[in-house]
């Protein structure tokens, strides 16, 4: 049996509206960002649910050279967030600095579209919410 599909495009369209999507198997895995199978059993019986969007850090680090396709300015800090209900996500951090940004930080997903057409980007704030 196959279960509910999550297309990218309503991925980005939930998060257009803060809202953060993901998919959970079964076994009570989460899979975020969507794809078609759980990212840790390889199950294809997903379920969408709704996640809060809050976690903490599990790896950070410094982005100082710009890229052309990615209108962020430099420098600014990448971090791979895991996400209370499971699953990991990877955004930019607003405002960090070195003394409150930390392994372990606990964060908040955000959704910014930064230019006309984009989908909107994963931003995570400092603090729970």
């Amino acid at each position: 049996m196959l279960g509910e599909l999550l297309t990218v495009d309503e991925f980005y369209d939930a998060a257009a509206q803060g809202k953060l999507l993901g998919l959970k198997c079964g076994s009570g895995h989460v899979t975020v960002p969507p794809r078609r199978s759980c990212r840790i059993c390889g199950s294809k019986a997903l379920k969408k649910i709704k996640l809060s969007g809050r976690g903490s850090v599990l790896s950070f680090t410094g982005v100082f050279v710009k890229s052309r396709e990615f209108p962020i300015e430099v420098p600014y800090t990448l971090a791979l967030v895991q996400l209370e209900e499971g699953g990991n996500l990877m955004g930019i951090v607003e405002k960090p600095s070195e003394r409150n940004i930390a392994y372990g930080s606990q964060v908040t997903a955000k959704f910014q579209r930064l230019a006309d057409g984009e989908w909107p980007r994963i931003f995570f704030s400092l603090g729970a919410d």
